[in-house]
């Protein structure tokens, strides 16, 4: 190896490194953190719960979208009664809150970790970001830690190798290993295998999650498709390999016995396993062209408009304009509408941007062969009858033949003096507001403004209809 290469690996090796430095000094610190109770960190092995911790949150990414806080703590607490009996449950559940801070580096808000190393490669000093647990928020809203990237490469050994190329790798391995009888040897890497396809899988999803938070900057045909076109192969290529894997455990299941056979058993149920996790990614990367393709559909659809107050002229003016006692019995409903809206709790700028992105309308998966860009109106019955209307519009005509002009103080009064019914009167001043568009004018008039107007019926503008001479000779 070269110098230059050697100095490469070195880095690499060393940026590795540093991703076991925050279970190492949970490890050394545990006395200070521990301090209000020092008998907890007598004979108490950290460093193992910090990777129980780990290994508990893989397991539930591979079934769920990660675990909760709460689910860890007990799984650490479980684990630490267990390496020290003494402990009481308190004591335990104490154990398994600290180790989760430290994992999720709590005491820094949640922050990625930043530890300084020299780089060989280049010869400064410089920074390596990198988080162990991720937070993210599940489909029903709860937090969910998931397994970052730097805790992916520490569960590996620290090989920081391509899933795909690791996979094939220990696919050829545990072959071998049957094929010569090493049992024991193959069960260790089809556990390593499991693991890598929960990795894989993983892997696949942030692309496709990138891709999903960028959609209108992404060339699919030449960024993405290459990508996954190579990752069907990929993926064929290890349901043909587990295949043959299962074939070659059936062979020997036949002629093995007591333990042996057992282990060969429990080998062929894990390498189902991950035919069956490979399965379900090779049908969503099959997928992934028709979602890019939905969302795109999305980008251009129009969105829901929704009828909201105006701030200014219906809440505020009237809310300063109005006594403190009637303030005072109004105050909870005034809260109401200053209150802002509680979004859904994000706790970082991934899961801002995936919030941001979703896509607005869910198809309804009982009516599968429903337009989902369609939707329902609901049918509004008119406000008023025909007849209704006529009878109003002949009596604002005589008004205003009688008035020459008519306002709508005087409107209301002459029709309460003349005994207009409501829905009629009501009616009348729908009209009245309909002719101050002259292209939707009925009554051939002429309309202004003239002063204000405070009615129980109406409050506002005080319209003045005139009639328009040369329309009414006509």
């Amino acid at each position: 190896m070269s110098e230059d290469h050697s100095r490469e690996a070195l880095t690499s090796q060393q940026r590795n490194l540093l991703l076991a430095e925050p279970v190492a000094r949970l490890s050394l610190e545990r006395r200070v953190i521990f301090k209000d109770d020092p008998t907890i960190a007598d004979r108490l092995d950290v460093q193992y719960l910090a990777l129980s911790a780990i290994d508990f949150v893989m397991e539930r990414s591979a079934v769920e979208s990660g675990a909760s806080p709460d689910e860890i703590v007990e799984h650490v607490a479980v684990d630490a009664a267990r390496v020290k009996p003494s402990l009481t449950e308190e004591q335990s559940n104490k154990v398994g809150q600290v180790v989760l801070d430290q994992l999720a580096n709590a005491r820094d808000g949640h922050k990625a970790f930043r530890m300084e190393y020299y780089d060989a490669d280049r010869n400064v000093y410089s920074f390596h970001d990198f988080r162990l647990l991720a937070l993210s928020v599940a489909a029903d809203g709860s937090a969910r830690f998931k397994l970052a990237r730097g805790a992916q490469i520490l569960t590996l050994a620290m090989l920081d190798v391509a899933p795909e190329f690791a996979q094939e790798a220990e696919a050829i391995m545990i072959r071998k290993a049957i094929e010569r009888g090493r049992i024991k040897d193959a069960m260790t890497l089809a556990q390593r295998a499991r693991m890598r396809s929960i990795h894989y899988r993983q892997f696949i999803e942030d692309r496709l999650f990138q891709v999903r938070r960028a959609a209108d900057r992404v060339v699919w045909h030449k960024e993405v498709l290459p990508e996954l076109d190579e990752a069907r192969a990929h993926l064929s290529e290890r349901r043909k390999h587990e295949t043959e894997i299962i074939e070659s455990i059936r062979e020997r299941v036949a002629n093995a016995r007591g333990d042996a056979r057992n282990h060969l058993v429990d080998l062929k149920n894990m390498i189902d396993e991950c035919r069956r996790r490979h399965a379900a990614l090779f049908e969503r990367v099959m997928t992934a062209s028709e979602e890019f393709r939905q969302i795109q559909v999305n980008a251009f659809r129009a969105r829901r408009t929704q009828d909201v107050p105006d701030l200014e002229e219906r809440i505020l003016v009237p809310l300063l304009a109005s006594p403190m006692r009637v303030v005072a019995g109004m105050s909870e409903e005034v809260g109401i509408v200053f209150a802002a809206p509680t979004p859904p709790r994000l706790f970082d700028l991934t899961t801002l941007f995936e919030s941001l992105t979703r896509p607005r309308f869910l198809r309804d998966p009982e009516g599968e062969h429903d337009d989902q860009n369609l939707v329902a109106l609901e049918h509004v019955p008119p406000e008023f009858d025909t007849e209704e209307i006529r009878e109003a519009q002949r009596w604002l005509i005589r008004e205003i033949s009688t008035r020459t002009r008519l306002d709508m103080a005087s409107a209301i009064g002459a029709a309460e003096r003349q005994g207009l019914a409501e829905s009629t009167l009501r009616c009348v001043l729908f009209l009245m507001l309909r002719s101050w568009c002259p292209q939707d004018d009925p009554l051939g008039v002429i309309a202004s403004i003239d002063g204000t107007i405070a009615h129980g019926r109406a409050a506002g503008h005080n319209l003045v209809l005139a009639r328009d001479e040369e329309r009414w000779r006509t």
